[in-house]
């Protein structure tokens, strides 16, 4: 079922100036409920306006943006209620980090929500845990920690107000492979725990593949395919003419496969390439009275 749904949505910086740009041009596209869904594209390509549009951060030249089956502008003034129910967390968030204490940070949005002191205690608590943050930082400044630990804590500080839908612009960009395992671990283990929706902007076709569900390919202003991992995944041809690459796995399982290992070409993980080629091991001895 569809949180998100958007319908002939038409956005363009400049209008009407020599630099006018089509950003996005006549999207029609749904995103699922309770999953993790990526949005895959070349700078440009319109993902940031896009998820920008979710929220009501800007609003669509024409279209309609729906969530949870309601007409996001229907009531211009009560706008900020869409951004309760839709969390935006932009690229390098920990530059939004303003309070004295992580505490403090990650308690601001809900107590802008009106909630209880304990329940904004319960959702910190939680928060933390799903961005692998220790309760011991909490009265410290925000500024006095690391760029990873900033990162987490201005990530926990949306998550505390658990939107319908939690949307991540490039969420590990600049961190190292460990830092990036860590941040989107933990979106994703929030996701399963939490049931809510979550949209991730990336441009590592590794990370899509491990962490997302489902996937949005967008070139030109134009989404042009979205559907379930494996699905997007299996078109490389698709991918390679809109300038885009498969994943690095999916490359040598089809690197295999030319050279006439009779293996799955739809493999875009590695845990997927380890059971495959397992499989075929084992298949093989089966063969031999192994």
């Amino acid at each position: 079922m569809s949180i998100v749904e958007l319908k002939e949505i038409n956005f363009v910086y400049g209008k009407k100036t020599p630099y006018e740009i089509k950003a996005l041009d006549n999207i029609s596209l749904s995103i699922e409920e309770n999953c993790i869904t990526g949005i895959i594209g070349h700078t440009g390509s319109g993902k940031s306006t896009l998820i920008q549009l979710l929220n009501g951060l800007i609003r669509a030249d024409s279209g309609t943006v729906y969530v949870d089956g309601k007409d996001i502008w229907e009531k211009p003034k009560e706008i900020n209620k869409i951004r309760f129910e839709v969390g935006m967390v932009m690229q390098y968030p920990e530059y939004q980090l303003f309070a004295d204490s992580v505490k403090e940070d990650i308690a601001f949005g809900p107590k802008n929500m009106g909630l209880a002191d304990e329940e904004i205690e319960k959702r910190i608590m939680q928060s933390i845990e799903f961005c692998g943050l220790d309760r011991d930082i909490l009265d410290k400044s925000p500024f006095d920690l690391s760029g990873g630990q900033k990162r987490r804590v201005a990530l926990a500080g949306v998550m505390a107000m658990n939107p319908k839908i939690l949307i991540l612009d490039e969420p590990a960009a600049g961190l190292d492979p460990k830092g990036r395992r860590e941040i989107l671990g933990g979106i994703k283990q929030y996701q399963r725990k939490s049931g809510n929706s979550v949209v991730i902007v990336s441009h590592s076709m590794e990370d899509m593949a491990m962490y997302c569900d489902r996937a949005i390919v967008m070139s030109h202003a134009a989404v042009v395919t979205h559907g379930t991992c494996e699905e997007v995944f299996s078109k490389h041809q698709l991918l390679l003419e809109v300038g885009l690459d498969v994943p690095e796995i999916t490359g040598i399982i089809l690197e295999l496969r030319k050279k006439g290992i009779d293996i799955p070409e739809n493999i875009y993980t590695v845990d997927g390439a380890v059971s495959a080629i397992k499989s075929l091991y084992l298949s093989g001895k089966e063969g031999r009275g192994v």
